[in-house]
């Protein structure tokens, strides 16, 4: 497979492979943190429950964005398919829930990459300094074309899978069954999984991503292109998820105290790997160290797709496009900033959740609705040189569309029951937005 496919005309497009590593660079910092946080509330075991239901949805999204993909390749993004469904107004609401994902992310990522570095080097209080360099790092790296973030997002992700890789191989002859009988606190009742939902659809969250990066991929047997490139990273991130989650849960010896401990770190990962070979084991160097490409690779494209998202919705008078590409990313890094110093990672992550499921509810509505209209709606369509649209030609797209709808709608449930007053807050700036736009 190459990893950029030429075009006639000389122009470099992404092919299967670059498609699966931004899938999988984007998500997969979900596999270094924050799912702990789950397991403080339902348990180890229990937490696979809700990691199920996330795969499912996560699953019918990747279907649905194939097949609106393929059938209007022209368009930017998940807000442009809600646009074309439900209207103008609609889209610039869905286009702010975007943002939001992509915004709350980045400062969540961060922080936690600033602490598997102080835990490499000892000092877990310098942390939020190291995020803040990178930050300011990435977003110098954003301000240039995209092509060169995508190149080094390739080789962050691949780093990150072996990071995942030496992982699981420097615990696994540590697994007991046992331990995992031991692994029987938490619960599992109705608000512990509203509770914890959110942390197990942070595994998959931002896999969407790939869309925003739509007129990159090569248009020729684009549907081949994007169903490969979609379902490998998306299998690929289910089956490292599952064997973190049950090999950390079977690893560690949890009638040992200091084991619960890690429920609350920010770096489960090299917690848990310490726990289990002990801090001054040699492999919790060598995989803290690599387990930095992971997050790094995430913050990368998360931070990437921020200030894209950003840069889409400053207003028109500002016309360089130099200049939108450095405000966004001046004001994704002032964002992220005050985010790692005042906010706590589980309220972050709860946020861009959020964010991600209000999206993932109209995609879902907006296939059924351009599934029925798609005559009109294609002949209205302009398209680019290159493209040509085709039909909708998945008979279980309406099961998928009608899964995302229903998982999705549980999750908004849930973070309106734990989140309210930032619930209001976002639907406040969603309609907010809305208004400043009809003024313009």
């Amino acid at each position: 497979m190459e990893l950029l496919e030429a075009e006639p005309k000389d122009k470099r497009k992404l092919g299967v492979f670059a498609i699966w590593a931004i899938g999988v660079g984007m998500v997969i910092s979900g596999e270094s943190f924050g799912w702990n946080l789950g397991w403080a509330i339902t348990g180890p075991i229990w937490f696979f429950v809700p990691v199920m239901v996330a795969a499912v949805m996560y699953f019918s999204l990747v279907q649905n964005l194939i097949e609106l993909a393929c059938v209007y390749p022209s368009l930017k993004g998940p807000h442009e398919y809600v646009e074309m469904a439900f209207g103008k107004w609609m889209g610039a609401f869905i286009a702010m829930a975007i943002l939001f994902e992509f915004l709350f992310a980045t400062p969540a990522i961060a922080s936690s990459l600033g602490e598997y570095l102080g835990f490499l080097v000892g000092d877990l209080a310098i942390s939020p300094w190291i995020s803040t360099l990178f930050l300011f790092a990435f977003s110098i790296v954003n301000l240039f074309d995209v092509h060169i973030g995508v190149r080094f997002l390739i080789l962050l992700t691949l780093l990150a899978v072996v990071e995942l890789l030496l992982y699981q191989g420097a615990i696994i002859d540590a697994f007991e069954f046992e331990n995992l009988k031991n692994a029987n606190f938490g619960s599992l009742d109705l608000i512990g999984f509203i509770s914890a939902i959110p942390y197990a659809v942070w595994l998959f969250l931002a896999i969407e991503g790939i869309s925003l990066m739509s007129d990159s991929i090569n248009p020729f047997n684009l549907r081949k292109n994007l169903t490969k490139g979609y379902n490998y990273a998306f299998f690929t991130l289910l089956i490292l998820a599952l064997l973190v989650l049950v090999l950390a849960a079977g690893g560690i010896d949890w009638t040992l105290p200091e084991s619960r401990a890690i429920l609350s770190e920010n770096h489960p990962m090299p917690a848990s790997i310490a726990l289990i070979l002990g801090k001054g084991h040699i492999l919790v160097q060598i995989f803290t160290f690599i387990g930095l490409f992971g997050l790094i690779a995430s913050l990368q494209g998360i931070a990437l797709a921020a200030t894209t998202q950003l840069e889409s919705l400053l207003p028109k008078k500002i016309n360089n496009k130099k200049g939108k590409r450095a405000i966004a990313s001046l004001l994704v890094f002032l964002f992220s900033l005050l985010a790692i110093w005042t906010s706590q990672t589980g309220f972050l992550i709860e946020v861009s959740v959020f964010g991600a499921v209000c999206m993932y509810i109209l995609v879902s509505g907006s296939l059924l609705i351009l599934r029925r209209n798609k005559r009109s709606k294609v002949e209205s369509l302009s398209t680019k040189e290159g493209y040509r649209h085709s039909e909708f030609n998945s008979t279980l797209s309406p099961l998928f569309a009608w899964v995302g709808i229903g998982i999705s709608l549980i999750c908004i449930i849930s973070f309106a029951y734990m989140q309210f007053q930032a619930f209001i807050i976002f639907l406040l700036c969603g309609i907010g937005y809305v208004f400043f736009l009809h003024k313009k």
